[in-house]
């Protein structure tokens, strides 16, 4: 848990996952103008988010977040929070509070709508968070959270075998919560769950932003990559860019549960 704090004591580290999903997903629909199209928040809704990271999901959706809706945006690191509302800036009707998902410091059915985007997974114990966010929402509310499947960018973890058998992307997040388990898991606390997928791939064409994603990861790499490594990392994967006409293909597995009391 430790390690996991220290990765996202501030947003630099999802902002390098985030940047290599914009540059280059086959899908042109953007993931957090998608991800709005698939909530129904009807006026006057009770929302609250846990594990809101950056806020950018906030940020891009501004024109579309309606007055009358009152926002709670949580995250566990004081430092995500920060970044959160410098990018979000001045909305009366958002505020930011430092939680745990697994204490929730509100009463039973104190929210119409309740968000855990890509976060699920980290949690020690997902049945406790998971009956924290039951007991928090509505009878009449929803519950989205979004996750990974066990493909998601499994090429990246070819590429880094390769190189190093040392160097392994991590896999456990999808098998803790994913798309394959996540449904079994979500009906454990809720009546009916619905998945929607994310469609699309990414096609890489610039090597620098999947050296930073994978930079990024929390994991041993970035102590082994480092001066001569990193450099001839760098080398490997541009050779893999030329082998591929200049280009890397990589899987995307991702979409977004839907879940009802």
């Amino acid at each position: 848990m430790e390690l996991l704090k220290n990765q996202y004591k501030n947003s630099s580290n999802l902002h390098a996952r985030i940047s290599l999903h914009e540059l280059f997903s086959t899908n042109k629909k953007d993931w957090h103008i998608w991800l709005m199209e698939q909530y129904d928040i009807p006026d006057n809704s009770r929302i609250l988010e846990l594990g809101c990271g950056n806020g950018v999901f906030w940020g891009k959706n501004k024109s579309r977040v309606s007055n009358s809706w009152r926002i709670t945006l949580s995250d566990f690191s004081e430092g995500m929070l920060e970044d959160a509302e410098k990018n979000i800036g001045a909305m009366t009707n958002i505020k930011y509070e430092q939680i745990n998902i697994v204490d929730i410091p509100y009463d039973d059915n104190s929210f119409d709508v309740v968000i855990v985007n890509h976060m699920l997974y980290h949690v020690p114990d997902i049945d406790k968070a998971l009956t924290e966010v039951r007991r928090v929402l509505s009878p009449t509310g929803k519950f989205y959270t979004a996750t990974n499947g066990e493909e998601h960018l499994i090429e990246i973890n070819t590429l880094l075998h390769e190189f190093n058998e040392q160097l392994v992307y991590p896999r456990e997040n999808a098998k803790k919560f994913g798309l394959e388990n996540g449904m079994q898991l979500l009906n454990r606390y809720f009546s009916h769950t619905h998945l929607t997928n994310f469609e699309g791939n990414l096609e890489v064409t610039e090597m620098n932003p999947l050296v930073q994603y994978i930079l990024s990861i929390n994991t041993n790499i970035k102590e082994i990559l480092t001066h001569d490594e990193l450099q001839k990392f760098n080398e490997f994967i541009k050779n893999k860019q030329n082998q591929n006409n200049g280009m890397i293909n990589i899987t995307k597995a991702t979409g977004l549960f839907t879940a009802l009391p």
